[in-house]
């Protein structure tokens, strides 16, 4: 077969995209997309909602769907586009393994939609919606906390009998202290949630002067 034959097989095999069946591909990219979006905006745990990143899923999903048209659409185009798109590098590290977790997810749905498999993209988004959200509302067996106290001479034996009814176990994280004053960070662990009973109980202990409870969530604190 002559390099002529190849690229005339390649030209004739492609798939043409009209205006109306791209419009339809895309709505439905659109709506698996905002699946994905509700998703994210229901079970996110932080202190700061990144509604930027939330919309960036859905632009991903997109993107990805607009790039898998173009290849099945001519692909002899598609191998050099391959070819571009493999040195492409992203600098932003992504922290938090949920937020990677959605990303890979707006991938794959736009891999289904662009494929046109409506059914499996409905289908796998509405599945993997229920999973997460139901996920996010199982409470875990602890939860931890950091207890940041600060005081000038505190008893320690009173402190630890005042905390004991209410954690499981506590560490020492980090200690400061100088000539008046001290500071204590402690990781605790309770079976259920934080009990504001237990700051009044802290704050009565001989020297400690304020008594701080932060929660710890995952990768995050706060």
């Amino acid at each position: 077969m002559s390099k002529e034959e190849v690229l005339s097989y390649f030209y004739t095999n492609s798939t043409n995209y009209g205006v109306k069946r791209t419009l339809v591909i895309l709505l439905c990219g659109l709506a698996a997309g905002l699946i994905i979006y509700l998703t994210y905006f229901i079970t996110s745990e932080k202190v700061v909602y990144n509604r930027k990143f939330n919309w960036s899923l859905v632009a991903i999903l997109l993107i990805t769907t607009i790039v898998m048209m173009m290849i099945s659409s001519n692909i002899a185009i598609s191998l050099g586009l391959v070819g571009a798109l493999s040195i492409v590098r992203f600098r932003t590290a992504v922290k938090d393994s949920r937020d990677a977790t959605f990303i890979f997810w707006a991938i794959a749905e736009g891999l289904c939609v662009s494929s046109q498999n409506y059914k499996l993209t409905f289908t796998s988004a509405l599945f993997i919606a229920i999973v997460l959200m139901i996920s996010s509302k199982i409470p875990g067996i602890w939860n931890r906390y950091l207890l940041i106290v600060t005081g000038e001479g505190i008893d320690r034996e009173q402190f630890q009998d005042k905390l004991k009814p209410y954690v499981v176990n506590w560490k020492i994280r980090t200690a400061n202290k100088d000539a008046t004053r001290e500071e204590l960070i402690l990781e605790i662990k309770t079976k259920g949630e934080i009990n504001l009973e237990v700051l009044d109980e802290l704050t009565d202990v001989s020297g400690v002067e304020s008594v701080n409870w932060v929660a710890e969530s995952g990768e995050t604190v706060g």
